[in-house]
């Protein structure tokens, strides 16, 4: 077969008299990109269980209206813990990846304060929602599309790293660990969320082994594999300076009797959400010189 054949395009023929006239098919136009259930994404945004149902209804979905409202209830009641373990403000002009955004609330808080963010998103993380959210605020990031494990950045790009690992199918593996190391500069610092596995459910079902007779729990708002703080530091062994901090709990997902107690004080033992924060030694700059300059004498 020729190779012309390779350059084929569909054409119309149009008989007038005896002449005909061959025209171009009109190409379809591209598929708009599709949303995601918007009962999922507020659920995911708000970080509460898939049965929880919202009580209003009078915003239409992915609307600016409904964006204010989530944005609004993000960082209320449940959420009063984000803005101080996100550190929002505390990192003016610095430049900052963020990793799992969302709907891009918190990206969009930090732009806010002078950050310079950088947005990586999955295929599945419907950056066109982001990017609308970022323009109905008159915001500007970098939005740069991820298609393997290796981050596409230069080593040591970034100053602050944030990971809402809450929604990532997979645990923590030690090579997307070690992106995170090679992105940061050193002495920058990660700051990631993970579900807890001791969390009021555990604890729950290990002290009141008969609830389910009279009271079910709800279910984990988030959908990540569960881990602990013990893990956490073993799989970040190569950052240093770990903390890490328990958060996150609503008063719905407690046994009656144990709903009189303050919140701020439950969450903290047995809170729905692990705060990991850590930093990259700046020993690791020296070694790497080093290795260097060993390379070039051993040369």
């Amino acid at each position: 077969m020729e190779s012309g054949f390779a350059n084929l395009k569909l054409f119309a023929v149009e008989s007038s008299g005896s002449a005909e006239h061959a025209t171009p098919l009109p190409m379809p136009a591209p598929a708009a990109p599709l949303a995601p259930d918007p009962h999922v994404a507020a659920t995911h945004e708000l970080i509460r269980p898939h049965t929880v149902r919202s009580t209003r209804h009078g915003c239409e979905p992915y609307s600016a209206a409904w964006f204010d409202e989530l944005e609004q209830k993000r960082y209320q009641r449940h959420g009063h813990w984000l803005p101080r373990a996100l550190e929002f403000g505390r990192h003016p002009g610095e430049s900052l990846l963020v990793l799992g955004c969302g709907l891009g609330t918190d990206a969009a808080s930090y732009t806010r304060t002078g950050t310079n963010v950088t947005i990586a998103t999955t295929p599945d993380e419907h950056a066109h929602l982001v990017q609308d959210n970022f323009a109905r605020h008159g915001l500007s990031a970098d939005f740069v599309p991820l298609t393997g494990g290796r981050l596409p950045f230069a080593d040591g790009a970034f100053d602050v790293v944030t990971w809402n690992a809450l929604y990532d199918a997979t645990e923590p593996a030690s090579a997307r660990i070690d992106e995170l190391f090679r992105v940061l500069k050193p002495g920058g610092k990660v700051i990631g969320l993970f579900p807890a596995r001791f969390d009021t459910a555990f604890w729950q079902n290990v002290l009141l082994p008969l609830q389910r007779i009279y009271w079910r729990c709800p279910p984990a708002p988030a959908t990540a594999p569960k881990t602990t703080a013990r893990e956490l530091r073993r799989v970040f062994s190569r950052f240093g300076e770990h903390r890490v901090m328990k958060r996150h709990l609503r008063r719905g997902e407690l046994p009656h009797a144990w709903r009189i107690l303050p919140l701020i004080f439950l969450e903290r033992f047995i809170g729905r959400v692990l705060v990991l924060k850590a930093k990259k030694p700046i020993l690791a700059a020296r070694l790497q010189v080093t290795q260097v300059d060993l390379g070039r004498i051993a040369a």
